[in-house]
């Protein structure tokens, strides 16, 4: 019971950080002026992201991916007999979204910062931005898996269909 419960309390927050990234990237605009205390990097860094052609339409499918996650929690906690197949359905379809979402920021950010060096002994450079752009979708994928492998498990499947108290 335990795990079944961590496992939905896992995807829920899932579910509601992607609603809330998405929510809050179809409605930012261009960033505030006081944004000048940031280093030059890390204000270019969030001007690009701030200026991704991709970024409204990524955000709307984060919010619809993340509610289907959202969705899946809930029949979890319910017991649902489809609860396992539509997370497994969810979660890949967040997965394509990571990958997507990854994709065109790492596209956007190499049009933005075409004179930045992909190697430099003492800056940043691009690679390490894209480096960080890749690692924070591997984390994002990493925890979406790992909550669809622990819903695909025997045990959850028995408690789902009424049989143990696990």
């Amino acid at each position: 019971m335990i795990a079944i419960l961590l496992t939905s309390t896992l995807l829920t927050m899932l579910g509601i950080a992607g609603v809330l990234m998405g929510t809050y990237d179809l409605q930012s605009g261009p960033l505030p002026e006081d944004l000048q205390d940031l280093g030059q990097l890390k204000l270019q860094f969030l001007e690009a992201q701030a200026t991704n052609p991709y970024r409204r339409p990524m955000a709307a499918a984060n919010i619809v991916v993340s509610g289907l996650v959202l969705i899946g929690s809930f029949m979890l906690s319910w017991r649902r007999k489809l609860a396992q197949w539509w997370i497994r359905q969810a979660v890949t379809a967040k997965l394509i979204w990571i990958v997507a979402y990854t994709a065109t920021l790492v596209y956007h950010l190499k049009l933005v910062f075409p004179s930045l060096p992909a190697q430099s002994p003492g800056g940043a450079t691009l690679t390490e931005l894209i480096s960080n752009v890749v690692l924070g979708s591997l984390i994002s994928a990493a925890l979406h898996v790992a909550a669809a492998w622990r819903v695909s498990r025997p045990d959850i499947k028995a408690f789902i269909e009424g049989g143990g108290t696990n």
